[in-house]
């Protein structure tokens, strides 16, 4: 049995080193380099420390990369999972005056936002991951056969 998180890891973090080697200019990669960057930091982060944190180090940008990614490769579970999540926990911070930062997110979030990302990110730990590092590996690396361009090409 193949070990699909290893195998996207190793794979997708070069679209990110590529996103680093840009300067984080996300327009000096292709549509399929952001998506690929955008669902690294997905996995990394999400793993890592979960939705919010995700959301408050990369922003909406990188989740719309990251969503455009999920319907591409067709995982309909996690990208609904991700888009409840964010419409119903995260969508109300988008024009509030009182952040100056995604990171003051946190600092207002309800006891009821916390329950709903706390079950998001168990969701991901126990159903989700192992499914979306196998769809995103093979549509990407297997499927399409992409692998990175250098930055000026």
């Amino acid at each position: 049995m193949k070990d699909y998180d290893n195998l996207w890891d190793d794979y997708s973090i070069e679209f990110n080193s590529k996103l680093v080697d840009s300067g984080g200019d996300w327009s000096r990669l292709d549509e399929d380099e952001q998506e690929i960057a955008a669902l690294w930091k997905l996995y990394v982060d999400i793993n890592n420390g979960g939705f919010i944190q995700f959301f408050c180090n990369w922003g909406f940008q990188c989740l719309c990369y990251a969503m455009r990614g999920l319907k591409r490769i067709e995982d309909t579970s996690l990208y609904d999972l991700l888009d409840d999540t964010y419409c119903n926990v995260l969508d109300k911070f988008k024009n509030d005056t009182r952040l100056t930062a995604y990171w003051d997110i946190p600092e207002y979030l309800t006891d009821e936002d916390m329950e709903r990302l706390d079950a998001a990110d168990t969701q991901f730990y126990e159903t989700e991951c192992e499914h979306f590092t196998k769809m995103a590996y093979e549509y990407y690396r297997q499927t399409l056969k992409k692998m990175v361009t250098p930055v000026n090409g």
